[in-house]
């Protein structure tokens, strides 16, 4: 064949793989350089803080402060700094303020302590940003002289440490929603005769089981290699390993759900690497829920995921009891269940199809 004719074989190829073609040359690249723009932005938009009222502060204290932190910030009260404290822990505030009881006394010297968290290492720069912006709010919005004081809680991390959870939770997602139904699709021509040794729905159980067990073995590595690098990272806490098989087999089944709905085809694939990128977009692996806009924390709460994300991030770099995190467990578990009665789903319209 000439060269011509070579290419005019290329262009039918592409046609047959336009899908492809369009995540590859359009889509991963578009989304590469949009991903740049968000470094730009240093003060956060509308993230959760927590307001915890000291000593005598009365209600208008509490409330002429959450006016001064609503330009980047959420205020939501708590009943004492303990509980706060512990939100801030869950990821449910990304800061807690503690509001004196004398801000309202012209000329009288008052303290504000802002409190963060160690473990969320990309927010370090904005909560700077925002501790400068707040105090000059709370200056113009009080009579008192405000001062505030910054306070850190929990082990000093590095942003290696930070990101070997978030690398985790992506490899997990990729492994589960894409690697999965690819292996499966790959051995759709053998699937009928398994069926007549063996139900469908078992051979997809031991696919579960099977690529669920084996992820012990990146985890393994993982730990390995932070170790090697000296970072205090716990990989293969109990904890960890837990949140790691629950986002495995809900993310897998999803995967697989679609895979089968959609008749073992390659589109399916494409689909899971949406679903993939979506994930990785919305659930606010790396900078915190309304970091950027309101509606963008409002998806982040709604997606396990995001839940998934923050329970691996905590167990691995936070010392806390997993009971802290016993109500996001079980949304985990709940997921999981509710994902593989879609799979069953999934499956019996497959089977009805053929």
């Amino acid at each position: 064949m000439d060269l011509l004719a070579l290419l005019r074989k290329e262009s039918i190829t592409v046609r047959r793989n336009l899908g492809l073609i369009l995540v590859l040359l359009v889509v991963l690249p578009g989304g590469i350089v949009a991903g740049t723009a968000v470094f730009e932005q240093t003060i956060p938009r509308d993230v959760p803080v927590g307001v915890v009222a000291e000593g005598d502060a009365t209600d208008d204290d509490v409330a002429i402060a959450e006016a001064g932190l609503v330009a980047f910030a959420t205020p939501l009260e708590y009943d004492s700094s303990a509980d706060a404290r512990e939100a801030l822990q869950r990821e449910e505030v990304y800061l807690v303020v503690s509001v004196p009881s004398d801000v309202m006394v012209e000329g009288n010297e008052a303290n504000v302590t802002i409190v963060s968290d160690h473990a969320f290492v990309p927010f370090e720069e904005p909560v700077n940003e925002s501790i400068g912006l707040a105090e000059s709010e709370f200056d113009q919005a009080v009579p008192a002289d405000v001062s505030v004081d910054h306070e850190r809680v929990g082990e000093p991390r590095s942003l290696s440490e930070f990101l070997v959870p978030t690398g985790l939770f992506a490899f997990v997602t990729l492994y589960a929603l894409v690697y999965l139904p690819y292996q499966v699709r790959s051995e759709r021509l053998v699937l009928d005769r398994l069926q007549t040794e063996s139900r469908l729905e078992t051979v997809v159980a031991s696919k579960l089981l099977f690529y669920g067990g084996a992820l012990i073995v990146p985890a393994a590595v993982v730990a390995v290699v932070t170790t090697w690098l000296g970072y205090d990272v716990a990989v293969l806490s109990p904890a960890t390993l837990a949140v790691l098989g629950l986002t495995f087999w809900y993310l897998a089944a999803i995967g697989l759900a679609v895979l089968f709905v959609l008749g073992l085809r390659q589109s399916a694939l494409f689909v899971n690497l949406g679903l993939a990128l979506a994930v990785f977009g919305l659930s606010s692996l790396v900078y915190p829920v309304g970091f950027f806009s309101t509606s963008q924390r409002t998806i982040a709460r709604a997606l396990p995921t995001h839940y998934s994300a923050v329970t691996t991030r905590s167990t691995m770099l936070r010392d806390t009891s997993a009971s802290l995190y016993a109500d996001y467990l079980l949304w985990l578990v709940a997921t999981a269940l509710v994902s593989l009665v879609v799979l069953k789903l999934a499956l019996v319209v497959y089977q009805r199809r053929r």
